[in-house]
């Protein structure tokens, strides 16, 4: 528990405790809350300081470049970009090797400007991102997320996976962890 969420409770605990001594046998209901509340506080888990080894550490692997012949389409309203993935920096993404979504927008040289976009992706077994989030583009990887984004190759799979540093879609992550996009498509949609 950070010290500033401790104060902040033991605040909230000394002004809820001022109010029930103020008329004790109309607050019999808040003190039943109060104490409700506080016996869910210990339960409420660790917050962002338990979970935060979980997320990948990822760096560059310099003497390693993208060995092989995978490949991604790059498209943008109908212009598509046959991207390989061959001689692109490598980076470990929880121990697998990956390379960087953004740097492979930025290799299609399809737009100066990738900021201004929200990303699609589509797999080889016909899977699309922008179905499956309720054809809401806002619902999409943004550049943000691109720049945390990666695509991988998961030997479960023996396909390239796309995987993230950071999760900013909750309990929809698995909706992003686009499998099999090995001859896919990331296309670019703009906002």
């Amino acid at each position: 528990m950070t010290g500033r969420l401790a104060v902040d409770r033991i605040r909230w605990f000394y002004v809820s405790l001022n109010i029930l001594a103020a008329e004790p046998m109309k607050n019999i209901y808040r003190l039943a809350v109060l104490l409700f509340a506080l016996a869910l506080v210990p339960g409420c888990g660790p917050g962002w300081d338990g979970y935060k080894n979980g997320y990948s550490s990822v760096g560059p692997v310099p003497s390693t470049p993208w060995a092989g012949d995978e490949s991604v389409y790059v498209v943008l309203d109908q212009t598509s970009v046959q991207v390989f993935l061959a001689g692109m920096t490598t980076h470990d993404y929880l121990g697998a090797r990956a390379v960087s979504l953004s740097e492979l927008v930025e290799r299609s040289g399809l737009t100066e400007t990738p900021e201004t976009f929200r990303y699609d992706f589509t797999a080889t077994d016909g899977y699309d991102l922008l179905r499956k989030r309720y054809s809401d583009p806002t619902l999409l990887p943004g550049w943000d997320e691109m720049k945390g984004g990666y695509l991988y190759f998961d030997s479960r799979y023996d396909d390239l996976t796309a995987g993230w540093t950071t999760y900013p879609w909750g309990s929809a992550l698995s909706a992003y962890l686009v499998k099999w996009m090995n001859g896919g498509s990331i296309t670019l949609i703009s906002m």
